[in-house]
C-alpha cells in the first residue's frame, strides 16, 4: 500500500467521495462525504449554542425526540405547539435544559435538515417544563413557512434572526440575589424572562411575582421578593 501523501490530490469534493479512518472501535472502515454531512447536520455538531436537532415522532417519544402538534394537516402551518428532548438528537449525554430556555420569547425556524425548503417560523409565545422533566413544551403562533412535516425526519430549530431584527441579551445571575443589577446595552426597553436556578419553567410574565425597574434605555434591575440565581433573558 502507497503511503497516503503520495495519492493525487481531489480538489473535486462530492458527497460520493470517501474518506479513510476508524470508527470508534477502532476497525478501519471508508466514510463517504455525503454520510458524514448527514450526521453534522443531524446531530449539530458544528451548531451554535442557540440550535438544537430533533427526530420527529409521532408515537411515543425517547432522547432527542421531538413531537409537534398540528391543528389540521401536516404541513408547517398547522404547527401549534412541540415538545421536545432536553437532549439534542445523537447527544444522549448532554443534557440542553439552560441553552434550551433561550427561545423563550423568541422567533425560531423549524426546518428539515435534509430539505431546508421545508421549514417554519414561529413566535415561542411560553416555554415550560414537561410533566416529565425530561421533555419541555414551547406554545406556537405560524409566522410564515414552506411545506410538510414528515414522521422519522430530524429537524433543526434555530432562533430566527431576521435582517435588521431586534437585539436580545441574556444575564446570567450567578450568586443568589432578591435585587438583580443588568446592563444590556440594547438602546431599548426590552421585555424580561425569568429562569431561576432553581426550578427548569421559563417565566414571561415577570410582573406576577417581581418588579422590573427600567433605569434606562441601557439598563434595568429586577427586584425579586427572595433571593435567587438564574437567568434573565431581555428581549
Amino acid at each position: 500500500m502507497a503511503r497516503i501523501s503520495g495519492y493525487t490530490k481531489d480538489t473535486n469534493v462530492s458527497k460520493g467521495d470517501k474518506l479513510l479512518g476508524s470508527d470508534s472501535s477502532g476497525a478501519t472502515r471508508n466514510f463517504i462525504v455525503g454520510d458524514v454531512q448527514k450526521f453534522l447536520a443531524e446531530s449539530n455538531t458544528a451548531g451554535s449554542s442557540s440550535s438544537f436537532t430533533y427526530k420527529y415522532n409521532n408515537g411515543t417519544l425517547g432522547s432527542g425526540q421531538a413531537k409537534f402538534t398540528l391543528s389540521s394537516d401536516n404541513t408547517f402551518t398547522s404547527v401549534t405547539s412541540l415538545k421536545v428532548s432536553k437532549y439534542n438528537y445523537n447527544e444522549p449525554d448532554n443534557p440542553l435544559n439552560n441553552a434550551l430556555a433561550l427561545l423563550a420569547g423568541k422567533n425560531i425556524i423549524i426546518y428539515e435538515t435534509s430539505n431546508k425548503n421545508n421549514f417554519g417560523v414561529y413566535k415561542v409565545n411560553s416555554f415550560n417544563v414537561d410533566s416529565n422533566s425530561n421533555f419541555y413544551n414551547l406554545s406556537l403562533t405560524f409566522q410564515t413557512g414552506n411545506g410538510s412535516i414528515v414522521n422519522e425526519k430530524v429537524y433543526g430549530i434555530d432562533i430566527y434572526a431576521e435582517s435588521g431584527g431586534d437585539k436580545t441579551y441574556a444575564h446570567h445571575q450567578n450568586n443568589a440575589s432578591d435585587t438583580w443589577t443588568i446592563n444590556h446595552n440594547l438602546a431599548k426597553f426590552p421585555s424580561v424572562s425569568i429562569k431561576f436556578s432553581s426550578s427548569d419553567n421559563v417565566y414571561t410574565n415577570v410582573g406576577a411575582f417581581a418588579g422590573v425597574v427600567y433605569t434606562d434605555s441601557n439598563n434595568l434591575t429586577i427586584n425579586l421578593a427572595a433571593a435567587e440565581s438564574g437567568y434573565a433573558y431581555l428581549n
